[in-house]
C-alpha cells in the first residue's frame, strides 16, 4: 500500500468502520488473562498508573515484575504469542521471534567469555509479560513484553484507540548467517543517506562520532533535552566525550540535521520509505492511522539525523526527528555488529495522549448525561 493511500485513513488513531482490531487486541488479552491462575494474575497485573509501567529497559536485569515465558505453561505462552501477534504485523511478530531466538545463539557466542553465567542471562524465555490493569472491554489497560533487547509497550484507551510506543528492537550479534533481523532499515537508512548529495549528507550528519546507544537512552519521559551516556550499560566499547554528548543531544522541538522539506521528491521518498519501515511493524489497519499523524503533525518538519561512518561495516546511528515523532537507530557496539532501534513519540509514549482522549470523552459523556 502506498503511503498516499494510507493517508485517506482516519487521523489520530480512529479506527475506520468495519475495524476492530482494537477489540481483538482486548480478547487476546482476555484470553491469556482467564489462563492464568489467581496466584499469576497477582503478578502479571500491575496498576495502570504504577510508575513501573514507564520502566521499558531492554537490558537484562533482576526484579522485573510480570511473569517470564519460562514461569509458563504451554498454552500461556501459545496465548502470550498470539497477543503479540494480535498488535503486529506478521513482518513485525516474526522480527520480534527472531530478537528472542537470538537468545540461544548470543548463549554460545557468549560462552567462552562468561561461561555457565552466560545460560542464566542468554534466556529465549527471559521475556516477561505484564498487564496494566485487567484487560476488559471499554476499559483502559495496557500490556508489557519486556526483555534483552525486546520491549513491547502496548496502550488500550476504551475500545477505539490503541498507542504502541516506546517499541523497541535489537539484535546481538546484528548480521550472523542467516540472522539479519534488523537490516532492513538499517538498509533503508544507508539508502536515504546515499541519495543525498555533498551538502545535504553534510547538514543530516551532526557528528562524526555517533552515540553508544539511543541519544535519548531509555528515559521512562522525554524531557526537553536528553544526552546520550558515556558508554552503554555494562560495555566499554563504544565510550565519547561530555563534547560528543552534547553534538549529540536530542533537543524537544528544535530538531537537527536535514529537514524533509529541503529534500527532492525521490529523496523524500525514500525518507517516507524509512519512517514507514519502523511504523510498518504494526497491524495494517493501525499502520494508516500512524503514518497519517506523523505527517499531519508537520511532515515537513520531519529531519534526518546522521552521526558516525557512512560505512556500512563501521559504527554508525541515525535518526528521524518530528512532532510527534523520534526514531532512533544505533549499531555502534561489536565494530557495528551490535544493533539498537526504538520507536517513541514525544507526546504519546504509554498512551498518555490517547487515555486523556479518552477520559476528556467520558467525562463529556458524563456531563450531557447529568440531568439539569
Amino acid at each position: 500500500m502506498s503511503n498516499e493511500s494510507r493517508l485517506m485513513h482516519a487521523p489520530a488513531h480512529r479506527p475506520v468502520p468495519g475495524d476492530f482490531n482494537t477489540t481483538l487486541v482486548t480478547f487476546a488479552a482476555m484470553a491469556l488473562f482467564d489462563h492464568f491462575d489467581t496466584d499469576q494474575r497477582a503478578q502479571a497485573v500491575v496498576p495502570l498508573d504504577d510508575a513501573n509501567r514507564t520502566h521499558w529497559n531492554f537490558l537484562p536485569e533482576s526484579g522485573r515484575k510480570g511473569i517470564a515465558l519460562r514461569d509458563m505453561n504451554d498454552v500461556q505462552r501459545y496465548l502470550t504469542h498470539r497477543l503479540i501477534a494480535q498488535c503486529l504485523s506478521v513482518e513485525g511478530y516474526a522480527q520480534v521471534v527472531q530478537v528472542m531466538s537470538l537468545e540461544h545463539v548470543l548463549r554460545e557466542l557468549n560462552a567462552p567469555v562468561f561461561g555457565h553465567v552466560a545460560a542464566h542471562f542468554r534466556d529465549p524465555e527471559g521475556y516477561f509479560l505484564t498487564f496494566f490493569d485487567q484487560p476488559q472491554p471499554d476499559s483502559d489497560w495496557g500490556w508489557r513484553l519486556v526483555g534483552h533487547h525486546l520491549s513491547l509497550n502496548f496502550t488500550v484507551a476504551g475500545q477505539d484507540l490503541i498507542a504502541a510506543t516506546p517499541l523497541l528492537l535489537g539484535a546481538e550479534p546484528g548480521r550472523l548467517g542467516p540472522f539479519r533481523i534488523l537490516g532492513h532499515e538499517e538498509d533503508l537508512g544507508f539508502a536515504l543517506l546515499g541519495r543525498l548529495d555533498e551538502t545535504q549528507a553534510a547538514t543530516a550528519t551532526i557528528h562524526a562520532t555517533p552515540p553508544p546507544d539511543f541519544a535519548t537512552r531509555c528515559v521512562p519521559v522525554l524531557g526537553d533535552e536528553e544526552w546520550p551516556d558515556v558508554h552503554g550499560v555494562g560495555r566499554r566499547d563504544a565510550g565519547i566525550t561530555d563534547v560528543d554528548r552534547e553534538a549529540l543531544r536530542w533537543v524537544k522541538g528544535a530538531p537537527r540535521g536535514l529537514a524533509r522539506a529541503r529534500m527532492g521528491a525521490d529523496q523524500q521518498e525514500a525518507f517516507d520509505h524509512l519512517v514507514e519501515a519502523f511504523v510498518a511493524r504494526l497491524k495494517p489497519e493501525q499502520v494508516g492511522r500512524e503514518m497519517d499523524r506523523i505527517f499531519s503533525a508537520g511532515r515537513d518538519d520531519l529531519h534526518f539525523v546522521w552521526a558516525g561512518s557512512h560505512r556500512l561495516d563501521e559504527p554508525h546511528y541515525f535518526r528521524i526527528e518530528g512532532p510527534v515523532t523520534l526514531i532512533e537507530f544505533d549499531n555502534t557496539e561489536d565494530n557495528a555488529n551490535h544493533v539498537h532501534c526504538v520507536w517513541r513519540d514525544p507526546g504519546n509514549d504509554f498512551g498518555a495522549d490517547i487515555l486523556a482522549q479518552h477520559r476528556a470523552a467520558q467525562h463529556q459523556g458524563d456531563d450531557t448525561q447529568r440531568p439539569e
